[in-house]
């Protein structure tokens, strides 16, 4: 989709269709009863359209992306009037879930307030990579004595914890999923276990605050790829073990929800008996995003489709999330059943239009039919 096929900028979002040149509801007839005339018919309802609205509904999913980009109604880091319509009327008529993928709490805030429906996943080690609390960590993780490491796991969870209330205040009462730490230069479980303690204490201690402050924390912990459902048991009485130890009596306050983020290859066996002891599963994606052609980005979802069928043989009404898609990969999200989508700030307005006319198309096509 080029510029050109788009036209002028003059014609895309200057000239509105209202009063006079409204598109009435009325005016649409049962013969010419369309996904794209239905589309347009519940837009008018809300007040009218604009061209550049007009030009988004009636573009093809796979180009609605690239409509953003042109048409000029999202430049400067801004959004047009017509776009935060345009968003408003996609949230009704959309039942998927299209939740952020951002770490730092501005990002987070920007992507809550611009309608993302919660933070899909927030890697243990993403919080990590950055500042001086990157610093400590290193310098913890490089620490020989025992005196200096105490003092630095100490100032580790203190700074942790500040990062984690501004993320939970950012939030702001939505949805956060936090994988457990993983990385690779702790060698073997001791070590790991040791460090995601100090992040488990960090949280809790977060969420503890929050309380205080009357922030509501939603919560979602994560297991990193378990082995097998004993695996998940195992890390579920451990970040139980830390809760308890670390909010004692206040721990029956808080609400947690476990789940586990599953790479491609699980066997589907595996990954249905964790799903049966799981609150939420989020198949991780992400790395392959930015993959050439529209069958490579069906993979990423079609990797699952085993895994996928088998979780919900075994637990229809289990949350299924997705981590890593683009707008390409929607269709085959909706094939699969899939209720969550997480993504890149950047994707997520073009997501919520994207998911919003294929619901659309769907339905209009039963009506049809």
């Amino acid at each position: 989709m080029t510029e050109r096929q788009w036209g002028a900028r003059s014609e895309l979002g200057e000239r509105r269709f209202e009063d006079q040149e409204f598109i009435g509801v009325e005016e649409i007839t049962a013969n010419e009863i369309s996904p794209e005339t239905d589309l347009l018919k519940h837009f008018a309802m809300a007040g009218g359209v604009t061209h550049e609205e007009v030009l988004l509904l009636l573009a093809s999913p796979d180009d609605i992306e690239e409509a953003l980009r042109v048409s000029g109604i999202r430049h400067n880091g801004t959004d047009r009037p017509s776009l935060t319509r345009l968003l408003g009327w996609s949230d009704r008529n959309r039942r998927l879930k299209v939740m952020s993928r951002s770490a730092d709490p501005e990002s987070i805030t920007r992507d809550i307030s611009q309608g993302a429906q919660g933070i899909g996943l927030i890697r243990g080690e993403d919080a990590v990579e950055h500042g001086l609390l990157q610093e400590v960590y290193t310098a913890w993780l490089n620490s020989r004595s025992a005196e200096k490491s105490a003092l630095l796991r100490r100032r580790l969870i203190m700074l942790w914890k500040t990062y984690w209330v501004s993320v939970f205040q950012a939030a702001a009462g939505a949805r956060c999923a936090v994988s457990l730490l993983h990385d690779a230069r702790l060698f073997n479980t001791m070590e790991l276990r040791e460090a995601q303690d100090a992040q488990l204490e960090s949280l809790f201690r977060a969420m503890e605050q929050c309380s205080e402050e009357g922030v509501d924390c939603q919560l979602e912990l994560l297991a990193v790829r378990p082995a097998h459902a004993d695996d998940f048991i195992s890390i579920h009485n451990f970040i139980e073990e830390v809760a308890e130890q670390t909010l004692m009596d206040q721990r029956r306050f808080v609400r947690i929800r476990y789940g586990a983020l599953l790479r491609e290859g699980m066997n589907p066996a595996t990954a249905a008996e964790i799903a049966r002891l799981a609150d939420v599963i989020v198949f991780d994606s992400e790395g392959t995003e930015n993959s050439g052609s529209s069958d490579e980005a069906g993979h990423r979802v079609t990797a699952f489709s085993e895994m996928i069928h088998r979780i919900k043989r075994t637990k229809p009404q289990l949350t299924l999330r997705i981590n890593g898609v683009a707008t390409t990969d929607l269709r085959m999200v909706y094939r699969q059943g899939i209720h969550e989508v997480c993504c890149q700030s950047s994707e997520i307005a073009a997501i919520r239009i994207t998911g919003a006319r294929l619901e659309m198309r769907r339905r209009c096509s039963m009506i049809v039919e």
